[in-house]
């Protein structure tokens, strides 16, 4: 099996490299030849995935590493068989656990406590519902 990786992720070679043949190139360089004979895609936004990168080649998986799909065809990837996913909330719990630290460093920076104060969410989806718990 041949895996076409976007050189963003790291450690992609070592994780696929168990699971077949490996190439690890730069998201914005990825082209129709690299994945003509790949059956799976794993790349970031750089990576635009539509019909002009994959027909006519072997690929039936497409994962993208990021929350968004918006560079990613997949209606016409849904109309091919071709199966894909992203990884929204992915680094949510990292996320809302800097945020803590971060409130925490500029309380103990500025001389005042958290105790009693007031913060505003923007937004309660992955991130913003574990800041708000």
């Amino acid at each position: 099996m041949k895996i076409v990786c976007c050189a963003n992720m790291p450690y992609a070679r070592e994780a696929f490299s168990t699971l077949g043949e490996t190439l690890v190139k730069d998201g914005r360089t990825i082209t129709a030849a690299d994945v003509r004979d790949a059956t799976v895609l794993a790349i970031r936004s750089t990576t635009n995935v539509n019909e002009a990168l994959l027909a006519g080649s072997s690929v039936r998986f497409v994962g993208t590493a990021t929350i968004g799909c918006d560079h990613m065809d997949t209606a016409w990837m849904d109309r091919q068989g071709i199966r894909w996913c992203g990884a929204p909330g992915c680094n949510a719990n990292s996320v809302s656990e800097y945020i803590a630290a971060a409130l925490l460093c500029l309380a103990n920076r500025h001389g005042f406590v958290l105790k009693g104060k007031t913060i505003g969410v923007v937004g309660v989806g992955n991130v913003g519902r574990l800041v708000v718990e």
